[in-house]
């Protein structure tokens, strides 16, 4: 037996998410069965973790086991024969039977673009959310800061969650500009709650129409209270940046 590693990239506009559902298209479904035909046998794939419904993913990670002959080159150029055109294999490779493309996680980074415009832009917005012309950038970034660190996020959770444990570790969080007009917020974490980065996003955009402080940002997470923070922000604009396994 031998574990491969997927990187995977897909778009996940007409996907009912990651997880395999009844009756529903889901990434999971789609990669299963293309393995399956190709490696004649069953297999069942595990990622880092599960997207929502109309999330995509730039590097998501999934590890499987096989009794196969695995030719790395080899099955990515078949997978992306067989796959269908909103699911891409970036990379296929053997590792060792002690990765877990979920439990050996130490980072994620997540992505949620945005565009700045009084006017629906038709191009922009079908992987951006726009945000009113009147939002302050400057004060968006400076609201970033107050996420960084280890917190209790349960003000920015779904009551959905079914969690208990709200307690994770933010590394990195900031607005980059990525063309005029065009932005996307960045956050790196060791783990995120469900719609946790849409929620965060939709309490910052608050804080760039001047709703709310920078500092509030403290304030929310303190109290624990979901009723504080912002809405949760369409997943269209949200992507899996990437996923670290590095120390």
């Amino acid at each position: 037996m031998v574990r491969v590693k997927l990187v995977v990239s897909y778009n996940g506009k007409n996907f009912s998410g990651y997880q395999i559902q009844p009756n529903k298209r889901t990434v999971q479904e789609e990669i299963e069965k293309v393995l399956e035909f190709l490696l004649k046998e069953k297999v069942r794939i595990y990622a880092s973790g599960r997207t929502d419904a109309g999330v995509s993913a730039l590097g998501q990670v999934i590890h499987f086991d096989t009794n196969a002959v695995i030719n790395e080159k080899k099955l990515q150029d078949s997978m992306n024969a067989l796959l269908p055109s909103d699911i891409c294999a970036i990379s296929v490779s053997l590792v060792d039977l002690d990765f877990d493309a979920r439990f050996s996680v130490k980072k994620k980074t997540y992505r949620y673009n945005f565009y700045v415009s009084k006017y629906t832009h038709p191009i922009f917005d079908e992987f951006a959310t726009r945000i009113n012309d009147y939002a302050n950038i400057e004060l968006m970034q400076e609201a970033c800061k107050y996420l960084i660190g280890s917190h209790d996020f349960e003000s920015f959770v779904s009551k959905k969650s079914g969690k208990s444990d709200f307690v994770r570790t933010i590394y990195d969080a900031k607005i980059v500009d990525i063309d005029e007009g065009i932005y996307a917020f960045e956050i790196t974490g060791n783990g995120f709650l469900y719609n946790m980065v849409r929620i965060i996003f939709g309490t910052i955009v608050q804080v760039g129409y001047k709703k709310l402080q920078p500092k509030d940002i403290e304030r929310i997470i303190l109290s624990k209270n979901r009723a504080k923070a912002g809405k949760t922000m369409p997943s269209k604009s949200l992507f899996l940046k990437n996923v670290d396994y590095s120390v």
